[in-house]
């Protein structure tokens, strides 16, 4: 038997607490200045799309909110204000996207990224402390009340998360300002000049290049770093199930037949033979 549910408290009550509220203003505030930037580059209407997609995405535990905005960013640095798009319905049938050189410091860009990395970091958060912290566990025994999921509680908050969080996304926004001054560097010191890719694909396959090697790199670390944890037992446990996984055919087809050869003799003691 179930118990009965409990009445639980609205969304704006719980962004009262202190740790809900400083999250809210972090978001607040990266996603206000990601709109004047935007509104500064001429993308008014991209700016209003992106805060009618982060309000309800707060408010309604949209998870994807941050990714639609993320996308729509993007498209909105090739075709300013839609241009391509109302071209295009209105009969020219060409999508003429701005690429740009993009060599160089711009304050704006920083800006741009820092305010949409600042609301990410916020509306992720908030959606820990108002919504749900965890998914759903499907082995669960009891009845979960939908009223009540599992949340971050507030009490587990440190006062020193909010500096470190502000921390770790200014030295982010730093370390992808510098990988695009390295990037825009090999770009013009290897790229040879009669080439048949342009200045976005060429940084495109450059990213692509680095962000690979990266990943392959430290996926060894890890792997050698997990191996060299293990414990005698562990170790064992995880080659025997390597081992199970490279032979299941094999072994498969051997238990098949065992088990055909006892049927087989099962039956002949039976009749007697």
């Amino acid at each position: 038997m179930s118990e009965p549910s409990t009445n639980s408290p609205g969304v704006f009550a719980r962004l009262r607490p202190p740790a809900a509220l400083n999250y809210l203003i972090m978001a607040g505030v990266g996603l206000l200045l990601y709109a004047f930037v935007m509104f500064g580059q001429g993308n008014d209407i991209g700016a209003i799309l992106a805060i009618v997609l982060a309000v309800p995405g707060i408010l309604a535990r949209w998870t994807g909110s941050p990714v639609l905005i993320f996308l729509l960013t993007i498209y909105l640095k090739l075709d300013p204000s839609f241009v391509s798009i109302v071209g295009f319905f209105g009969g020219n049938r060409r999508f003429e996207l701005q690429t740009g050189p993009g060599i160089g410091f711009f304050i704006e860009d920083v800006f741009l990224a820092a305010g949409l990395l600042a609301y990410s970091i916020g509306h992720f958060r908030l959606l820990t402390l108002i919504h749900q912290s965890m998914p759903e566990d499907p082995t669960t025994r009891r009845d979960i009340d939908p009223k009540n999921p599992p949340r971050r509680p507030v009490r587990l908050v440190g006062s020193e998360e909010l500096q470190k969080t502000l921390l770790v996304a200014s030295v982010c926004v730093i370390v992808g300002q510098i990988i695009w001054w390295t990037i825009v560097f090999v770009e013009s010191m290897g790229r040879p000049n009669a080439t048949q890719f342009s200045g976005g694909t060429s940084r495109l396959l450059i990213v692509v290049w680095i962000g690979g090697s990266l990943l392959v790199l430290l996926s060894a670390a890890l792997v050698y770093l997990r191996g060299y944890r293990m414990t005698r037992t562990e170790a064992a446990l995880s080659l025997r199930d390597d081992f199970f996984h490279e032979n299941r055919r094999e072994t498969d087809r051997l238990q098949r037949w065992r088990k055909w050869y006892k049927e087989r003799v099962a039956v002949r003691r039976r009749s007697g033979q």
